[in-house]
């Protein structure tokens, strides 16, 4: 194939493979580095710029240079069933048992594909994951049932509405709404705090990827892509807030700023938070032979988590330490398994991100709003604190998955696998 030729293709194929790697997940750097050394396998120098709306290439050697602007991205939440196919579309393109043209075709494939499970498992599943959450937070057995019932219909809605071209903030918002008050409505027979089962019904809603997604780019030099991402959830995460506080409104049952939930035991919390991260798991189309790992590492982050603030630490320091260890377990598993770390670690640490935290801040600034100058200086201090924590606990999350791939990236075969790139014979 002519140099020209073949630089068209290649630039097709690394744009088009960049802008899927960041949609179904990976974070900036990872895909810049990618692709930087798979033009290289093929002979060209590229430099790959992230911008918040598209992705531009600059690829070449002596002969023959291009330009070129990729198609607008498009949602970048995950899906980890299609970060495997597509990092198994990399590694062949890498190993010179692929093609451009053939890359192409596969990539166009994996485009189109459909989900992972079918629909039936996802609601029962993402259920799962609602009920689950609401007993960490030591809910009793009836809320726990309205919370279950709240996920199945959360999990419909999200799967119908963008079927009806509505937009993903206020697909969220309406979401909250009608699931919000369907746990209200389902605690009411029993006589049961309905609190837990709105929260659990909130954070099953909120975008855990693309914050700590943001907060790693944001870490790693890529300003533009981090912010959008992180715009793009905290809008996602407002439009939940006014949804449960619509629900508030509409039922009479005040989400208050302030939650205090003891913490269950320790065996509870890990079997708790292993069926949590099966939800997620099911939810984000992790690969079926992957889904143990991800609930075992769920267990043991979010157990890690609950152990360390047992003994008295600051939630951030065990938010972080959680975070760590399922990023490292995630990396020595996927390496076994041949599975992206992200593919793995993501499903097993959304249950630590605090969505909860977050609306109930954004409420607690309604309420002052609506108060006005008689806002009580306690609502103004506990609404500043949800919010603080929010931020600090998402950033936690970033640091911990940033940690474990700079603990020993020997170890992880991350150095490795760069040098062995730039070491091989062009072709």
């Amino acid at each position: 194939m002519p140099d020209t030729n073949r630089l068209d293709a290649a630039a097709h194929v690394l744009l088009l493979l960049a802008r899927l790697l960041l949609e179904a997940g990976a974070d900036s750097e990872h895909v810049r580095r990618r692709v930087e050394a798979l033009a290289e396998r093929q002979d060209f120098a590229a430099e790959l710029f992230l911008g918040s709306e598209r992705l531009l290439l600059m690829l070449g050697n002596d002969q023959v240079y291009r330009t070129r602007i990729g198609h607008a991205l498009g949602v970048m939440g995950i899906d980890a069933g299609r970060l495997v196919a597509l990092e198994e579309v990399a590694t062949a393109i890498e190993a010179g048992t692929l093609e451009l043209e053939a890359a192409a075709a596969r990539l166009s494939v994996i485009a189109k594909a459909r989900p992972a499970y079918p629909g039936w498992l996802t609601i029962l599943a993402v259920a799962g994951t609602a009920a689950a959450l609401a007993r960490l937070f030591s809910a009793t057995l009836p809320v726990v049932g309205a919370a279950f019932l709240a996920g199945a219909v959360s999990t419909v809605l999200r799967r119908v509405l963008p079927r009806l071209r509505v937009g993903p903030a206020a697909a969220a918002g309406i979401t909250a709404t009608i699931s919000g008050m369907t746990a209200v409505l389902a605690s009411r027979p029993s006589g049961a705090d309905p609190t837990l089962a709105l929260v659990a019904a909130g954070m099953i809603l909120v975008p855990g990827v693309p914050l700590i997604n943001g907060v790693r780019d944001l870490m790693q030099g890529h300003a533009a892509i981090g912010l959008a991402r992180i715009a793009n959830g905290a809008i996602t995460v407002i439009a939940i807030a006014a949804g449960l506080a619509a629900t508030s409104l509409a039922v009479g049952v005040h989400l208050p700023v302030t939650l205090n939930t003891p913490n269950l035991g320790l065996a509870w919390d890990l079997l708790f938070s292993s069926i949590a991260a099966f939800g997620f798991a099911i939810l984000f189309g992790a690969p079926r032979g992957a889904v143990p790992t991800i609930m075992l590492t769920g267990a043991l982050a979010h157990g890690l988590r609950t152990a360390l603030m047992m003994l008295g630490s600051d939630i951030a320091i065990a938010t972080l330490a959680g975070a760590t260890l399922a990023g490292v377990l995630a990396r020595l598993v996927g390496r076994r398994l041949g599975t992206p770390s992200s593919a793995l670690a993501f499903p097993s640490v959304v249950a630590m991100v605090p969505g909860s935290y977050a609306f109930r801040g954004l409420i607690g600034a309604l309420d002052i709003m609506l108060a006005g100058p008689a806002a009580p200086a306690a609502l103004l201090a506990a609404s500043a604190a949800a919010l603080i924590s929010a931020l600090v606990l998402t950033v936690s999350i970033g640091i911990g998955l940033l940690l474990s791939s700079a603990l020993n990236p020997a170890i992880f075969g991350l150095g490795k696998q760069a040098a062995k790139v730039r070491m091989s014979p062009p072709r």
